[in-house]
């Protein structure tokens, strides 16, 4: 029984393998039998052992309660959001107003520019 490093050329990442010889009777030749142990740390050289398990993470459950008061919080976050929503629409729709008066005027003044300018 060893131990095997195998360095990857493209990411430099070294992973540790406990490898141990069995003979095959068929071939008769020995051939190694690998099983991964972890990766080695760049830094200390030491082991950083492997979980044991193959695949994803499973996803963390989520306790009802925390997903009740995370909703709730969610629920107040949006009321107070949608008040300023209508907050803003109004000053828009004032400002609005605001500009149709001021272009009204503008364009009556216009009117009165140009006809004062076409009566010389």
């Amino acid at each position: 029984m060893s131990i095997v490093r195998y360095v990857n050329k493209k990411t430099g990442v070294v992973s540790l393998y406990e490898s141990t010889s069995h003979y095959d009777p068929e071939t008769k030749q020995s051939r190694p039998v690998r099983k991964y142990l972890g990766r080695e740390d760049p830094q200390t050289g030491e082991l950083i052992p492997s979980t044991g398990k193959r695949g994803r993470k499973a996803s963390e459950k989520v306790s009802e309660t925390s997903v009740d008061a995370n909703a709730a919080s969610l629920r107040a976050e949006l009321a107070s959001l949608r008040r300023e929503l209508e907050k803003k629409d109004k000053t828009i729709e004032s400002l609005e107003e605001k500009c149709r008066k001021y272009r009204e005027v503008i364009d009556a003044a216009y009117e009165l520019l140009s006809s004062a300018s076409k009566q010389k």
